[in-house]
């Protein structure tokens, strides 16, 4: 149990629903951050850049971790039972260096729907003093919910400096980019991945406030207050769209007092793409005439306002569940569109567990991206179990590394409940891509049975790392 008092606040948790980011500050010594530096340093030259091995070849790391000011964070962010992605590495910006592109990472090679819930985060570490002129990691508050970037480059841009030890919290899909290096000293920045496991059953934070208020420390940002509102009440463990009449009408009337009609006709304003996302919101909370524009939107020929109105409809939860569930069964010229219904069914939750069947038949649609968002739904809606779990052990035989890792870590969300994935979870630790193997192994370190911590101890007893072998001390 984490002690209250390193959980983030309700002002910090403003900040990263809207801005995507937050920085915090660990009371690690000034040495022990200086140790890690020497290991870096002595690593890089003599090694190279280790990537996911970063961690059990430099074990301090780890500590940082387990900081309650570190756990305290990532659990206000992504709930108690969080978990660390097998993806790490460690950004090294040489002095000198030109930096590098803005950019959003993408899923190993694999572009899914951006989630506007915060299922995953990041973290930037330096594990030693960064100026400006070090060529520091550079974010653009705001921005994660953004798939394009302005034509004028107006969004802000917040170089992240600090002492050893300063962390930056940041949204997943927030722009970043590595800054120009023009001082005479080499920059670390090490980087690390964590998802949540199941969707917020209350405030997992120091809440205090009843409902969402602004972040006071406002930076120049595009204004997305639908969208910021309906976030927190998720995040409170509370379906947004559980408002009252009067509740509604206020939204509706802080939409300027447009008609349903030319809120759809924002949606499909490509070269506008927050004014599409604010009609989406607004339309999530205008009752069932505002959902059924919100499905004629999936049939554009546009992704971007298949998108759009996928938003829409995963904001607008179970008021919009017949018309998803229905849109299970309708062909599209677009193939790729069941994978958006499915997107918006997974973030309505367990509430869309009526539409299991429905979406155990996509996973044998020929469109990978449909597959893939088929199984992250069945994955957060989570039940019935009996028949989701034996559909994830399938496809954990998929042809494409991204949808099986996806299975592994919806596997990992059901937890006890995917107990019958022992097996199959045992054949994926075998997998080429490692991140397969990796997510299998925290299935089966959550599924906690004496079965699966048979399969699973002695594989990570074959796969111990020794973090005092390196190549100049082989034995």
């Amino acid at each position: 149990m984490i002690d209250i008092k390193y959980l983030l606040t309700d002002e910090q948790m403003a900040q990263f629903v809207s801005h995507g980011y937050v920085l915090l500050q660990t009371d690690f010594s000034q040495q022990f951050h200086q140790s890690v530096l020497q290991k870096m340093n002595e690593v890089y030259a003599n090694e190279g850049n280790l990537g996911n091995n970063l961690v059990p070849r430099i074990p301090e790391i780890q500590q940082f971790f387990d900081h309650p000011t570190v756990r305290g964070a990532l659990t206000s962010v992504l709930g108690p039972n969080y978990i660390m992605h097998a993806h790490r590495h460690g950004h090294f910006n040489r002095a000198g260096s030109k930096g590098i592109a803005w950019h959003k990472d993408n899923y190993w090679g694999n572009e899914k729907i951006r989630n506007h819930h915060p299922w995953s985060a990041m973290i930037f570490y330096y594990p030693q003093d960064v100026t400006e002129d070090m060529g520091p990691s550079s974010i653009m508050p705001g921005t994660h919910n953004h798939y394009k970037l302005s034509d004028d480059g107006s969004e802000y841009r917040l170089p992240v400096t600090g002492k050893a030890g300063t962390m930056a919290l940041i949204a997943y899909d927030i722009w970043h980019t590595a800054m120009p290096n023009t001082s005479a000293i080499d920059r670390y920045m090490l980087k690390f991945l964590f998802f949540r496991m199941e969707a917020p059953a209350y405030p997992s934070w120091n809440n205090r406030r009843e409902g969402w208020e602004p972040s006071a420390n406002k930076l120049p940002v595009m204004d997305h207050t639908f969208m910021w509102e309906h976030v927190w009440s998720w995040l409170s463990g509370s379906p947004a769209l559980n408002r009252s009449k009067y509740e509604a009408a206020r939204a509706h009337e802080e939409s300027d007092g447009r008609s349903i009609r030319q809120l759809a006709d924002c949606l499909t304003y490509e070269s506008d793409e927050a004014s599409a996302l604010d009609a989406a919101y607004a339309l999530a909370t205008l009752g069932q005439d505002a959902v059924a524009a919100l499905i004629d939107g999936l049939r554009h020929p546009s992704p971007m306002v298949v998108r759009t109105s996928a938003y829409g409809l995963a904001a607008a939860g179970t008021e919009a569940l017949p018309a998803l569930a229905e849109a299970l069964d309708v062909s599209y010229e677009n193939g790729d569109v069941p994978g958006y219904v499915a997107y918006a069914l997974g973030e309505i939750g367990a509430s869309a567990s009526c539409t299991v069947p429905g979406l155990i038949k996509l996973l044998q649609d020929d469109s990978a991206f449909v597959r893939l968002h088929a199984i992250e739904a069945l994955g957060m809606i989570g039940q019935p179990a009996a028949s989701i779990v034996p559909a994830l052990c399938d496809a954990l035989r998929d042809e494409d590394g991204y949808v099986r890792f996806m299975a592994g870590l919806s596997l990992a969300r059901l937890g006890t409940e995917a107990g019958a994935a022992v097996p199959a979870l045992k054949r994926a630790l075998d997998d080429p891509n490692r991140y397969v193997s990796a997510i299998a192994t925290t299935a089966l370190q959550r599924i906690r049975s004496n079965e699966a911590l048979d399969v699973l101890l002695p594989f990570l007893q074959t796969a111990r790392w020794c973090p005092k072998t390196t190549v100049k001390s082989m034995y």
